[in-house]
């Protein structure tokens, strides 16, 4: 007899799901597909957008900078948060309090499962406000570079903290 187990689902969150959760969700893809490819037999990974508009294409710039890490996002597109999706996700990380705060008004049953992406195994004494991922989008290339940066580190990060919890 086989004993099939439900693979863990990752929900990466952000405003329109056009930058920050689109790119987290397609680095942490395409790491896991060249060093780690059998955690992707564990490992689901989605994003969606607290206000997004279905079908809305990734920001250009951020689709430049994925393709110059290796990865592409031509094929994404936006999907706005649902209910189906906040059921079906085991772990949901938002990039900033407000997301967290929108989903837990609309959604309370998810409190157990939704961190914000810094905060989520943080072991650090940062400041709240600290623990955000600011949206870049519209703004200087210095802050497209932080975000980008931000997202490794944290990528690394979170994924040692799946290995640590015996998730991947």
């Amino acid at each position: 007899m086989f004993c099939f187990r439900k693979k863990f689902h990752l929900l990466v969150v952000c405003t329109a799901n056009r930058t920050r959760s689109a790119y987290f969700e397609g680095y942490l893809r395409n790491y896991l597909k060249k060093y780690r490819p059998e955690a992707l037999k564990k490992l689901k990974i989605s994003s969606a957008g607290t206000r997004a508009v279905s079908g809305g294409r990734v920001n250009d710039v951020v689709a430049l900078i994925a393709h110059k890490n290796g990865f592409s996002l031509r094929e994404h597109t936006a999907s706005p948060l649902t209910a189906k999706t906040v059921k079906a996700a085991d772990l949901i990380l938002v990039m900033e309090q407000v997301h967290k705060d929108q989903m837990l008004k609309k959604f309370p049953e998810a409190e157990e499962k939704v961190f914000r992406l810094m905060e989520y195994g943080w072991q650090g004494d940062e400041e709240p406000e600290k623990l955000d991922v600011p949206d870049p989008t519209g703004k200087n290339a210095d802050d497209f570079r932080e975000f980008i940066n931000t997202a490794h580190a944290e990528a690394d990060r979170l994924l040692h903290e799946l290995v640590h919890r015996e998730i991947i």
